[in-house]
């Protein structure tokens, strides 16, 4: 498939998302002030079954707002697959003033996407999909899914219900293989790879060592439910001025020999090890850093 970006998703922050219930209009405000790079008003998960007609009413309104400073404004909608994913869907398309994106829960498949973007996108060409994988089917298809339409720019991997439907904890062994699927999937799709959110807010450092080790993973951002964990979450996905100083002298060392060999702070490199430089100056560049 013939992925054209839509224009300014690949320049947008993607370190962060934060969740609030759909229900309550003060939860807008919330988002804004939160810092996070997105907030998603959560139509699925956070709004009770008996609710969602009531979700619709109360926060679709409220994407005519202008929050005034660049945050990315989504909203969950519920399974493609539910007569409710369908109503929200169906809400959605009849908005005048719409999201900057959706973010589509428990995906299974490419085609659920694609029958997403075939019903929004012509009425809301720059609306950006968000893509939760949170099943054994869903990480099986993450290759096609990922690449599934153009206007998908994150693959997000839900691991609370993931572990739930197999028997897993939420340790950083436990859920490795899951990671590493999403991860290179994402990349090999040219888009951001979100990991699901550290569920204590009290436990800090529990959150640094989790992102740090995500970052590594080739993670480009984090989800969350507590804007305290906001910015430890952007400072690390945020190259340090160290990292960008390694990176320019190993481009530029590399530039100077003549065998495309040599070292940098005593440590042997060569022409492979251009990508991951380029890539922090890439992101250095796109946090704003550069």
């Amino acid at each position: 498939m013939n992925r054209k970006k839509i224009v300014n998703h690949k320049s947008r922050n993607r370190r962060s998302i934060i969740f609030y219930s759909a229900l309550e209009p003060k939860n807008w405000d919330n988002g804004v002030k939160s810092g996070a790079d997105m907030f998603c008003l959560d139509m699925e998960d956070s709004t009770s079954a008996d609710r969602k007609d009531e979700a619709r009413k109360v926060c679709l309104p409220l994407f005519q707002r202008n929050v005034g400073r660049p945050a990315v404004r989504l909203v969950r909608i519920n399974s493609p697959r539910s007569d409710e994913g369908i109503r929200d869907i169906l809400a959605i398309r009849q908005l005048e003033a719409a999201p900057d994106g959706v973010v589509i829960p428990k995906v299974t498949s490419a085609n659920e996407v694609q029958w997403v973007s075939d019903i929004l996108a012509p009425h809301h060409p720059d609306l950006e999909l968000v893509v939760l994988i949170e099943n054994q089917k869903g990480l099986e298809n993450a290759r096609a899914i990922a690449k599934a339409a153009p206007q998908v720019s994150t693959l997000f991997l839900g691991y609370a219900d993931f572990s739930g439907e197999i028997g897993s904890d939420f340790s950083l062994n436990s859920l490795q293989h899951m990671r590493s699927r999403i991860v290179m999937a994402a990349s090999e799709a040219g888009i951001d790879a979100m990991d699901g959110p550290f569920f204590d807010p009290t436990d800090i450092e529990g959150l640094i060592e989790e992102t740090k080790t995500v970052a590594a993973m080739g993670f480009t951002g984090k989800a969350s439910y507590d804007a305290v964990q906001i910015q430890y979450i952007h400072d690390i996905f945020t190259p340090s001025a160290r990292e960008i100083d390694h990176a320019q002298r190993l481009v530029a060392a590399i530039a100077a020999s003549s065998t495309g060999q040599t070292r940098v702070d005593g440590v042997s490199v060569n022409r492979a090890n251009l990508k991951t430089a380029h890539r922090t100056l890439e992101l250095a560049e796109r946090r704003g850093v550069l």
